[in-house]
């Protein structure tokens, strides 16, 4: 069997997954996730009955972790690509199939010998002899749909497939059937409380008679589309849902915000919040699935979806967000430094310390502005609090380092400047939120990582003393954005996911210098 290569993530040595453990397994299922399509392993070919057959492309979503553990146990989907004037030998199984055209053009072969291209549904009935070949300059790309537990072509050991003959079923029963995507009507809006909703395009699976008979009870799925700019506001629904881009680009608002592209899957467990805009030149075509008996909008009197009328979020789901984005920071490559690499070259460690010093200094600013900001008395306390426990680890550390040369660099000086300036920018609320929730978090991570990897001769007595003097500084004034409105924390959500960025852009730049050396 050939393994297509697939991002691979290097575990780190004890202290993340340490931490990690301490937090409730829900807390990492039951959110908005983003699976790339490269991040679903696959195979070329494989040995079927003892012969060597090519597969073109397969990308089966069980093959990651995450879908493995939400997907419905009897539903199997794959990414599959055939290229031009390549073929993947007819076949036939006993199960029913469903192949769902993402991109291109081909033919399917065996019993039925048909034209394919963009936006066709192909369903196989079982036994049908079939396969396909690529045309074109690019053949296809496609979505292979399974009504079972194994996926078609997930195992040698289990292929699901076989090309002995058969004669025993009609080919009346057996015959493959082409839905065009052209063919299925299309709901553009609905009314909510009075008001429309624009849907964009969507175009629903059991409006063709054949899907609506065969698709099992827990299967839903829709074509849907946005032109770029196009919006589908911000909803909720008490169902999962997987949305797969299949052509174009988009992007994701919501509980999770960020860009998609083409091979995208995006989860969402009922209740999160979430909508999608079209990006790019043409937007985007996806695929919706719900794992019910009716897609979302099936009903168009009576849609499975409420619209957010206000953006808003609640103090829980505030402190949910920013868990995502911890769990988010603990893939950054410093993490993943191996150990063994500053014991054997003590030079790693100094330049660690030397990039460090950058933040550390740059932080005695930002805590000293801070408190000399604020006349509040329900805040000022918490920031003299902790600017006293803060007090002087910059001159600490310079000791330490035995260097009071400060290294420079664009970036890390850059990234750092950027926490001070917004400081001077933004209200008291947003200041717990940029420095408790988010820098003395990561901190918190930061020093209990390194802090178990530095032993024998390599230790700090700066990052040492981190992870024992700075426990609770990530929660010290969070309580204080019980008071804000939903709303009002809602305008926060953007500068939470900005400092994130900025910090993991440090600590990034931190990880190449280390690196270099």
């Amino acid at each position: 069997m050939i393994s297509l290569d697939i991002q691979s993530e290097t575990k780190s040595h004890y202290p993340v997954e340490k931490v990690l453990a301490t937090y409730p397994k829900q807390m990492d299922t039951r959110r908005v996730q983003v699976i790339p399509r490269c991040e679903i392993a696959g195979i070329k070919e494989m040995n079927v009955e003892g012969e060597k057959t090519y597969l073109g492309e397969v990308r089966n979503f069980k093959n990651n972790s995450f879908l493995n553990e939400n997907l419905p146990k009897d539903l199997s989907i794959s990414w599959t690509k055939m290229p031009a004037e390549r073929e993947l030998p007819a076949h036939y199984h006993p199960c029913a199939s469903l192949i769902l055209v993402t991109k291109g053009e081909g033919q399917s072969t065996g019993d039925t010998v048909a034209d394919i291209s963009t936006g066709d549904i192909v369903h196989i009935p079982e036994w049908n002899l079939h396969g396909f070949k690529g045309k074109g300059h690019d053949g296809f790309s496609a979505l292979s749909i399974q009504f079972q537990e194994t996926a078609i072509f997930s195992s040698e050991d289990r292929p699901e497939t076989t090309y002995i003959d058969r004669e025993s079923i009609p080919l009346a029963e057996r015959e493959l059937k082409i839905i065009s995507r052209n063919s299925l009507p299309e709901l553009n809006e609905i009314s909510q409380n009075g008001q429309k909703k624009n849907l964009g395009i969507v175009k629903n699976f059991a409006s063709h008679s054949l899907m609506k008979e065969k698709l099992p009870s827990y299967f839903s799925a829709a074509w849907v589309h946005l032109n770029p700019g196009e919006r589908l506001e911000t909803h909720v629904h008490d169902t999962d849902s997987m949305i797969i881009l299949t052509e174009g680009f988009g992007s994701l608002q919501g509980d999770l915000n960020q860009p998609l592209q083409e091979g995208d899957t995006v989860y969402v467990p009922a209740g999160c919040s979430h909508g999608f805009t079209g990006a790019g030149d043409k937007g985007f075509w996806a695929l919706s699935i719900q794992f019910q008996s009716t897609s979302l909008y099936e009903d168009s009197l009576n849609p499975q979806v409420q619209f957010i009328e206000d953006e808003k979020i609640s103090f829980e789901n505030f402190l949910k967000l920013n868990e995502h984005y911890v769990q988010k920071f603990l893939e950054n490559p410093i993490f993943k430094i191996n150990p063994q690499d500053l014991r054997d070259r003590p030079e790693k460690k100094k330049k660690l310390m030397d990039c460090l010093q950058v933040m550390s200094d740059s932080f005695q600013r930002l805590i000293f502005s801070r408190i000399s900001l604020c006349d509040d008395k329900a805040y000022r306390p918490i920031y003299l609090e902790h600017f006293l426990d803060e007090l002087g680890h910059d001159t600490d550390l310079q000791k330490e380092r035995g260097d009071d040369q400060l290294l420079w660099d664009p970036i890390l000086h850059a990234s750092c400047s950027w926490f001070y300036s917004k400081n001077f920018l933004i209200d008291h609320p947003a200041r717990i939120v940029m420095v408790q929730m988010v820098l003395e978090r990561g901190a918190f991570f930061f020093y209990s990582h390194y802090n178990q990897i530095l032993k024998d001769g390599l230790e700090s007595d700066h990052i040492s003393g981190h992870s024992v003097a700075d426990e609770g500084h990530d929660k010290l004034g969070v309580e204080l954005l019980k008071e804000e409105s939903p709303r009002k924390l809602y305008t926060y959500t953007k500068l939470l996911e900005q400092s994130w960025d900025m910090l993991g852009q440090f600590l990034k730049r931190t990880e190449e210098l280390l690196s270099k050396e």
